[in-house]
């Protein structure tokens, strides 16, 4: 311990004489574990860790895809396949189906809108969680008649009930309706949604057996112990063929739409949209350590070259190489660990600063956090490079020769051929991944770009949006809706500043969507083709216009599209496009099939009249339209949860407000919530991305900033170590220009090579960079071009300073020394 201590009070003395070094690996190693400490912590927490619950390994989703038929990848099943599958997969210990929904809840004064789950009792079998208060719901309370009952998360439970342990039993109004608590779940449990307050039975009838690709509920299940995913697929598979042979008549249609239904793990869908982005975080925070671990190789490299003959006189006075040896790893010990501890704590502050900029807009944000695991990794990181650090020493201090060390120190000699190389391999290394991050980001930036030129087929500036959900035991029938809706936007149009009002089912960016199968009539299906599924949307007169959705033919929805007229609706250009190519839509008629086994109008057909076409709009996000969307007007078809959309006459925001006054006056127990601007939304939309895109710039200006260290410190160390050649050129008839130009071609070259490598790189990281950007080429021009001239701007302003000190060398001297 004594000679351990010892070395350690030799290494802090030996690196306080070498500050700039000891600076510098320092700051590199800081910012490089701080990179992976705050990537990694992401990845950990929303793509590696299991759901908080215990089978979390073992729990499955299986849902319903019709990649013809345009519907986006989902997560939904129907009924009616939820009671298949509990027969014919028994590779599923345990299923369950659960819906996500929001509810008012009253507590306090006036009702406030929560998120709830509806769930089968047997959800608590599959997640392996039961109350820690009361009981999990009883098989009878999933029947129709007897689901008056809830369980409350832990939060839910003190805020409504003080924290009271006599809550069982009693009553928590939920949609102005009564619910008996019977009891309440863990402190801190989550499941899926962090947000949940509260779950309550999902009721199933006898009609719920024979509901099938009606999907609006999600379908999961438990792997029996030995079991695995395939093996339930094929059964799921199995299921879904004596399904289509029990019912030929859809068998065309489904296999025309592409239907088929995927097992795959919970976790993985929850996290199925940022899965990419993270991953290639994940891999730019490795690269940005390994340029910085090839920074610190060549400083030790060039630290050994100066500490030759120091290490010759120690083994010359009797030092032992082991001595030595161990020498090299405390040093380089007290600089990793210095180093880790550094980047760990400002990982962290790098994670505060991410939630700023859309962090908790992933999955699972909730969960992120510096926990053990982040923190061995980040130990084992810092270890790994300690190890390079101490070896690199300690390998060229086993070729040393006191006789030819001293010798050549004396007389000035040369750097080695070898070492050159090995240098010069190692900063074109740095500048290949360099090149690679730069030109990632550059993607990623163009991409954003792109995205934020997109038209939405809306004008967001100056709307306000606020969501309302009324108590369905105020508004008991689709007449009080009707008078609830005519009420409230009178109310709102009345506002001072409002130039017009209206309210639609699905906000875009609002992450509600409706893809169902709509058709015109005569038209004629191909052969093979399948039917469409656009994002059906309910709204009221004056929405397109507070939208300022552009009309294309016909007219907008009015107060005359009430309850007693026939059916109408409105189509974008894509729906019209799709089933009238060639002529105007306005005055056809357009159904939707009463069932799945039924696509083909019959006596009872209630037909839809087009009045008019709209542009097509991006409802669920700036990336895709979709198959289009279609609309309905709210007086036919009224619904409680709705969002308002309110145009300001001049700035929107300052009439919010007055609209929430306004609404709350027609209704004083409204829930209203999501007030938002409609420019705040598609911010929002975009946050992920926004968040992945700082990062990378992020680690692209780091690299950038090693790289340019790197090709500074191999040219000046080059510089250093060749100066008696320098001086026999300039002595042979070199000018100093020609010495200038030769070390800036050198780093040219090291430029180039390490170009090549980025391309290289690129090319092989071609497929998990392509997903995750938008209207640009992988190998955009324009980009890669940006990316080799700011990395040749750094390279060459590095090269500056060792190329005039080698055109400044004086010969007489040099060689006067040597």
């Amino acid at each position: 311990m004594g000679s351990l201590l010892r070395e350690a009070r030799l290494a802090v003395r030996s690196l306080a004489r070498e500050s700039g070094y000891t600076a510098t690996v320092l700051l590199t190693l800081a910012l490089c574990v701080a990179a992976n400490t705050a990537v990694f912590a992401i990845v950990n927490s929303v793509l590696l860790r299991p759901l908080p619950v215990p089978n979390a390994d073992r729990i499955v989703l299986t849902s319903n895809r019709y990649p013809n038929a345009g519907v986006m990848v989902q997560n939904e099943s129907a009924t009616g396949d939820y009671f298949e599958r509990l027969k014919g997969v028994p590779a599923l210990e345990h299923q369950a189906l659960l819906r996500q929904t929001f509810r008012p809840v009253e507590v306090g004064d006036r009702p406030d809108r929560m998120a709830a789950m509806e769930v089968t009792p047997s959800i608590f079998q599959v997640i392996g969680v039961n109350p820690a208060l009361g009981r999990p719901f009883t098989p009878e309370e999933g029947e129709p008649g007897n689901d008056r009952k809830a369980i409350l998360s832990d939060s839910l439970w003190r805020q409504a009930f003080g924290g009271d342990p006599q809550v069982i039993g009693k009553n928590l109004r939920v949609d102005g309706q009564q619910r008996q608590v019977v009891g309440v779940m863990p402190r801190g449990f989550t499941f899926i949604d962090p947000d949940v307050r509260f779950w309550i039975p999902l009721a199933l009838g006898p009609e719920d057996r024979e509901r099938f690709h009606s999907n609006n509920t999600i379908n999961i299940g438990t792997l029996r112990p030995g079991a695995a995913i395939g093996q339930a697929q094929a059964q799921v598979n199995a299921v879904n063929h004596a399904v289509l042979d029990r019912t030929p008549e859809l068998r065309e249609a489904l296999v025309n739409a592409g239907f088929h239904s995927k097992v795959e793990p919970l976790a993985k869908m929850l996290v199925r949209d940022v899965e990419g982005s993270l991953y290639l975080l994940w891999y730019g925070a490795v690269a940005v350590l390994l340029i910085g671990a090839l920074n610190i190789a060549n400083l030790t490299l060039a630290r050994w070259g100066n500490r030759s003959k120091e290490v010759a006189a120690r083994l010359a006075l009797g030092a032992t190489r082991g001595q030595l040896a161990r020498q090299f790893l405390v040093e380089t010990g007290l600089l990793s660990a210095a180093g880790g501890i550094a980047g760990v704590g400002l990982g962290v502050a790098v994670l505060k600063a991410l939630e700023l900029f859309g962090l908790d807009r992933f999955p699972r944000a909730s969960e992120v956090r510096v926990d053990v695991t982040v923190i061995a990794v980040t130990l084992a990181l810092t270890t790994g490079v300690s190890v390079l650090l101490g070896l690199l020493p300690i390998a060229e201090s086993l070729k040393v020769s006191l006789s030819s060390v001293l010798y050549s120190q004396g007389r000035g000699a040369t750097v080695s051929a070898g070492a050159r190389r090995v240098r010069q391999a190692l900063v074109a290394g740095q500048i290949g991944l360099a090149f690679a991050l730069l030109a990632g980001a550059g993607l990623l930036l163009e991409s954003f770009r792109n995205l934020l030129h997109v038209d939405p087929g809306f004008s967001p500036n100056g709307v306000v949006t606020v969501s309302a959900s009324p108590a369905g035991a105020s508004y008991p029938d689709q007449a009080a809706l009707r008078a609830w809706m005519r009420k409230s936007l009178a109310a709102a149009s009345s506002v001072r500043g409002v130039a017009a009002a209206g309210a639609t089912s699905n906000i875009p960016f609002g992450g509600q969507t409706n893809d169902s199968v709509i058709l015109a009539e005569h038209y004629v299906m191909r052969p093979g083709e399948s039917v469409v599924a656009p994002t059906q949307v309910i709204v009221t007169p004056g929405y397109f216009e507070a939208m300022k959705i552009g009309l294309v033919r016909g007219r907008y929805f009015t107060e005359r599209d009430d309850e007693t007229m026939p059916g109408a609706v409105i189509v974008d250009e894509k729906v019209a496009a799709k089933f009238w190519p060639n002529a105007d839509p306005v005055g056809k008629r357009m159904y939707r099939p009463s069932s799945p086994k039924d696509m083909t109008p019959g006596p009872d057909t209630q037909w839809l009249n087009v009045v008019g076409v709209v542009r097509a709009v991006r409802i669920r996000n700036l990336e895709d339209v979709g198959m289009g969307a279609y609309y309905f007007p709210y007086a036919q078809q009224p619904r409680q949860a709705v969002t308002f959309a309110v145009r300001g006459a001049n700035n929107g925001g300052s009439i919010g407000a007055g609209v929430r006054s306004a609404l709350l006056g027609v209704d004083r127990a409204l829930p209203l919530f999501d007030m938002q601007t409609m420019s705040r939304r598609g911010e929002l939309s975009l946050a992920s991305r926004r968040t992945a895109l700082l990062v990378a710039m992020g680690f692209g200006l780091l690299a950038l900033f090693l790289a340019g260290i790197g090709v500074y410190g191999v040219l000046a160390y080059l510089v250093a170590g060749r100066r008696r050649e320098i001086g026999i050129r300039m002595a042979l008839g070199s000018t100093a220009g020609g010495v200038a130009a030769m070390v800036l071609r050198e780093g040219l070259i090291l430029v180039a090579a390490g170009l090549a490598i980025g391309l290289t790189g690129a090319v092989l990281l071609r497929k998990a960079v392509e997903s995750e950007i938008y209207g640009v080429r992988l190998f955009d021009p324009l980009v890669m071009l940006s990316a080799m001239l700011l990395l040749a701007a750094i390279a060459v302003a590095a090269c500056i300073a060792p190329a005039r000190r080698a055109a400044m060398v004086d010969p007489a001297r040099v060689l006067g020394d040597s």
